[in-house]
């Protein structure tokens, strides 16, 4: 899979074997490999308003049933200066596959370099530049789990007409084949 052509992409050679950032900010709906991610993204897409995020409230769990074991919602407690990300809600399948609380913890205090610093890096790309974020990993960095690959899209809401991104929504699939070269 060939990665994105802006300035915040990430290619293999600059990450570990684990993890390859597609596109950062998400430009390319077709780089993205999972039919549901794709119809997910197409629905955010749908509900933007302009040049302008979706509002929260256009997104409703119970329509997409299938994803809830998988989700992830973070907000923006803090400024788009100074954000301080918490982690709202974990679905249970991911939140048990990859070891994270399920409820309302702040995203400096989960333990893994990638849970802390990568996600909040992938949630200021969201909240400055208001487009999502794609990529796939492999769970190669849990131990004896490097037989499960999964792709993430990350998409940015606001949760009032005219305010900042301040809600992400994640949506995760799991499966076990090799990833793409």
């Amino acid at each position: 899979m060939a990665a994105g052509k802006n300035e915040n992409s990430r290619n293999a050679k600059d990450q570990d074997s684990s993890y390859l950032l597609v596109e950062a900010p998400l430009t390319d709906i077709s780089l993205v490999e999972s039919p549901r991610l794709r119809e997910i993204l197409k629905f955010w897409e749908s509900q933007k308003r302009g040049d302008d995020v979706p509002l929260w409230k256009s997104f409703n769990p119970m329509n997409f049933p299938d994803i809830l074991p998988t989700i992830s919602v973070f907000s923006n407690e803090g400024t788009l200066d100074e954000p301080d990300y918490l982690l709202r809600v974990e679905g249970e399948q991911s939140a048990r596959i990859m070891d994270l609380p399920t409820s309302m913890t702040r995203v400096r205090e989960l333990d893994s370099y990638f849970s802390n610093t990568r996600l909040r890096e992938h949630l200021d790309i969201m909240a400055r530049e208001k487009m999502p974020i794609y990529f796939i990993r492999n769970m190669g960095w849990r131990e004896y789990k490097d037989y499960i690959n999964y792709e993430i899209l990350c998409m940015p809401f606001a949760t009032q007409e005219n305010g900042p991104v301040d809600r992400f929504l994640s949506t995760k699939t799991f499966n076990q084949k090799p990833l793409k070269k």
